[in-house]
């Protein structure tokens, strides 16, 4: 499956600004982490890709990498957005006080697919690319915003990850 391009200066419609306040409040967070991150995979296979971004949400891609400590096949449906032809991944772990499994798993092993591509990925350290990107983000999900105030009180960065075909 091909995936979406992501443009994170895209202008976003009524709807979804719509879906975006509810995912940001307390019910639409449970129901991210305890819904959603089960039948996203799934949804996402049956559609061909094409959910949730055809029903007007956030470009979700399944992110398959290698468990850092297991060696094992591991996938979880991520949120992504593209910088030029490189797509970014956000290790936000909907702000809580640890970074997300797969952020050790890509430290430890790299080479990863976002939906069914082939990529190496690469921590972005620099503080001004970081500061660029992490503004691309919220653009694309205004909750990330408040992911990033959540994790500042545990002494927490949350991670940007670019993306490079391999």
């Amino acid at each position: 499956m091909p995936l979406h391009y992501v443009d994170p200066l895209q202008e976003r419609g009524r709807w979804y600004r719509a879906q975006e306040r509810f995912a940001r409040s307390r019910p639409g967070q449970f129901v991210a982490r305890h819904v959603f991150f089960h039948i996203d995979p799934w949804l996402f296979r049956v559609t061909g890709g094409r959910y949730p971004w055809v029903l007007g949400g956030n470009a979700t891609a399944p992110l398959v990498s290698t468990g850092a400590k297991t060696g094992q096949r591991r996938e979880h449906q991520l949120t992504y957005f593209h910088d030029g032809p490189t797509p970014i991944l956000v290790a936000s772990n909907s702000g809580q006080a640890k970074h997300p499994q797969w952020y050790h798993n890509l430290k430890a092993h790299p080479e990863c697919e976002l939906g069914d591509q082939p990529f190496t990925a690469t921590e972005v350290t620099d503080p001004d690319e970081y500061a660029r990107l992490f503004g691309l983000a919220e653009q694309v999900y205004a909750g990330y915003a408040d992911y990033r105030v959540k994790t500042a009180a545990s002494g927490r960065r949350i991670p940007l990850f670019r993306l490079t075909p391999r």
